[in-house]
């Protein structure tokens, strides 16, 4: 092959809405696409949308539980795909905090629900917690050690050995502010 066809394409996006003192709603969607003339299982369609999913999670803040989740399947590939989607109810309950990926597997995952809709509200898990902290965090205020910051290990800059939280202990937010890309928050 001397040129490059892109061959199926997946495109999430989600969006947060601050709802009240103490709510945000998480709105996400994933869709499928297959470019060109490609062959799926159900035949030969030409720039084909394969999935067309909406999720969306209504979380209580501070302790992210779940108080509503629905969904909505616009375009899948077979008449059957729609009855995973009262599953969606299982997630009502869990917290989006420690172990949001275990429980979403257990409710959701496999022979259980939709693969779709899995990756979709696995994706939605850092979105809902970014959102929160935007809807709820006081930015003037510098997260202190013991203050349970769920981040802490979630990537290389936020390592507990890192140099970030090295100024979180030290309370210096000055040193946190400088070592942001320039544009962007911390």
């Amino acid at each position: 092959m001397s040129e490059r066809q892109v061959i199926h394409v997946r495109t999430i996006q989600a969006d947060v809405v601050k709802l009240g003192d103490d709510e945000i709603e998480v709105t996400g969607r994933l869709v499928d696409q297959r470019p060109g003339d490609q062959p799926t299982w159900f035949g030969v369609q030409k720039d084909a949308t394969v999935h067309d999913m909406a999720l969306t999670l209504r979380v209580r803040h501070p302790d992210l539980v779940i108080t509503a989740a629905s969904a909505s399947m616009a375009t899948h590939p077979y008449t059957i795909c729609p009855g995973a989607v009262p599953r969606v109810q299982q997630l009502v309950g869990i917290s989006v905090r420690h172990g949001f990926t275990r429980a979403v597997n257990e409710r959701l995952g496999r022979r259980n629900g939709c693969s779709h809709l899995t990756a979709l509200v696995q994706a939605m898990g850092p979105v809902v917690r970014q959102g929160a902290g935007a809807a709820f965090g006081n930015e003037a205020e510098m997260p202190r050690p013991g203050d349970g910051v769920w981040w802490v290990d979630t990537c290389h800059a936020w390592r507990e050995d890192g140099p970030l939280m090295d100024l979180v202990r030290a309370n210096d937010g000055d040193g946190l502010r400088s070592l942001s890309a320039p544009g962007t928050a911390t």
